[in-house]
C-alpha cells in the first residue's frame, strides 16, 4: 500500500509541475488556458488512478462544470458559474434534464445535468462565490413520473 502511495504522489508532483510550466508559459504569452486533471478512487478507496483532462480551452468558451450526487435521499447538482449573477440563473426541467442557463457581463452559460428520479417540486437552490448547488429530494424506487408511460 506505501508503495502505490508514494508511486501516485510522484505521479502527482510530475503532473502540477508539467501544469505549472504550461500555466507560466501560456499566461506570459497572454493566452491563460483551464486545465484540469481528474483523480479517481476505486474499489472503496483502495485503488487510484489519474488523467489528465484533454481538453484546453479558453475559459470564455468551455461549458460550466457540473456534477451531479446522490446522497441520502437527496439529489444534489453542483454547478460552477464563476462571475454569474445569482438573478440572472435561469432553471428549468426538462423530463429527467435539469437544464442550467446564467449570465455575466462577458459570458453566457449553458449546460445540462441528467438527474435520477427526483420530485420536480421539492427543488431548492443556492447560488454563492460563483458555485450553483440545487437541491432535489429523490423519489423511492419503482415510482412513477406522470407523462412517462
Amino acid at each position: 500500500m506505501t508503495e502505490d502511495f508514494i508511486d501516485m504522489v510522484d505521479q502527482m508532483d510530475d503532473m502540477f509541475a508539467r501544469l505549472f510550466s504550461r500555466m507560466d508559459r501560456e499566461f506570459s504569452a497572454g493566452t491563460p488556458q483551464v486545465y484540469g486533471y481528474r483523480i479517481v478512487f476505486r474499489n472503496g478507496g483502495t485503488s487510484a488512478g489519474m488523467a489528465e483532462i484533454p481538453a484546453i480551452l479558453p475559459r470564455a468558451t468551455r461549458e460550466p462544470v457540473t456534477e451531479v450526487h446522490q446522497i441520502g435521499n437527496e439529489t444534489k447538482v453542483i454547478i460552477e458559474l464563476p462571475g454569474a449573477m445569482d438573478d440572472m440563473i435561469r432553471l428549468e426541467i426538462k423530463g429527467s434534464t435539469l437544464v442550467i442557463d446564467a449570465m455575466d457581463a462577458d459570458h453566457h452559460y449553458h449546460t445540462t445535468a441528467s438527474l435520477p428520479l427526483v420530485e420536480v417540486g421539492s427543488m431548492q437552490r443556492s447560488f454563492k462565490n460563483g458555485i450553483l448547488e440545487v437541491t432535489f429530494s429523490n423519489l423511492p424506487a419503482g415510482t412513477t413520473v406522470p407523462g412517462t408511460n
